[in-house]
């Protein structure tokens, strides 16, 4: 049976996509439901978990279909920051005891737009915070702790999570794609994507966006809406809780913003020059396993 995959993310890079539209339409293969994952291997606690019996337990579900696992939780998230980094971690580390034998795919995006959707993600979220403030460029607190869960952009430092999954898994075993190639040309990157991994690739696939960034001017609006509910999201400020505002904000706001077609949001010239600096260094680490020529053409910090 050929080894399992463990599509680990990243945010904002299709993988709801990945998750909804492409591996349930990929022939011979058994997508893990995101249900299973959470209650299973990433929210069982540490005296909990066991290795052998996840595997135990996928392997009766699976049967003889090749397994996949795809959630971009498994790297961190976009709603909290999962502390210094132990979570993704921790989560290596039990993907590595439980699947010792799999297949890796890491799909990256150029740090400037995938920020830039993850602030959009954030206020559609419910947040209420600046870019600076989320992004960390203006820090909340003096004492560490107390921003312990808040997002954190060291996620977004690619070469040190790549490292990570090379030292368990193997370099072989690792496969690095880039969102920009697949955004560019869907059918081509899909037919090097199966390639790769020794999938079938499902006939007649269409891409359809699960997730868009919101609009400069909807994500202003719904910035400002948050403030009078709590939404899904600790990190924020608001006025006064409205029950079920938020849902019905949030429904009104995208129904617009899909109907209208204003310039989708983005970063200022600060905010640009900062990311710039913050990944430099990563990225140019980063170019020993993506070609430094591929990172430029696509605008990563360098």
């Amino acid at each position: 049976m050929k080894s399992p995959i463990l599509h680990i993310g990243y945010p904002k890079t299709a993988t709801k996509w990945f998750q909804n539209e492409f591996y349930p339409n990929v022939s011979g293969v058994y997508p893990v439901m995101r249900k299973d994952l959470f209650d299973r291997l990433v929210f069982t606690d540490i005296y909990s978990y066991s290795p052998s019996h996840f595997r135990g337990w996928i392997t009766g579900e699976a049967g003889s279909k090749r397994l996949i696992i795809c959630d971009e939780i498994l790297v961190g998230g976009l709603d909290i920051g999962f502390g210094n980094g132990e979570f993704v971690l921790l989560m290596s580390q039990r993907l590595h005891d439980t699947f010792p034998d799999s297949q890796v795919v890491i799909l990256i995006r150029n740090q400037h737009t995938a920020l830039e959707s993850a602030y959009s993600h954030y206020v559609m979220a419910g947040g209420t915070y600046s870019p600076s403030r989320f992004l960390g460029i203006k820090p909340m607190f003096i004492k560490p702790y107390m921003g312990y869960n808040q997002f954190s952009t060291k996620l977004f430092e690619y070469d040190k999570l790549i490292e990570l999954y090379i030292s368990l898994f193997g370099k072989d075993k690792v496969h690095i794609f880039l969102y920009e190639d697949f955004a560019e040309n869907p059918n081509r990157f899909i037919a090097l994507f199966c390639n790769t991994l020794q999938l079938d690739a499902p006939q007649g696939q269409t891409l359809n966006r699960l997730n868009a960034r919101y609009s400069y001017i909807a994500l202003q609006i719904q910035r400002f809406l948050n403030r009078f509910a709590l939404g899904n999201t600790p990190f924020k400020q608001y006025f006064i809780n409205f029950p079920s505002f938020y849902k019905i904000s949030r429904s009104l706001i995208l129904a617009a913003d899909k109907y209208c077609s204003f310039p989708k949001y983005k970063f200022d010239k600060k905010v640009h020059h900062w990311v710039e600096l913050r990944f430099k260094e990563s990225n140019q680490c980063l170019s020993q396993w993506v070609s430094k020529e591929k990172l430029l053409r696509w605008g990563y910090p360098l």
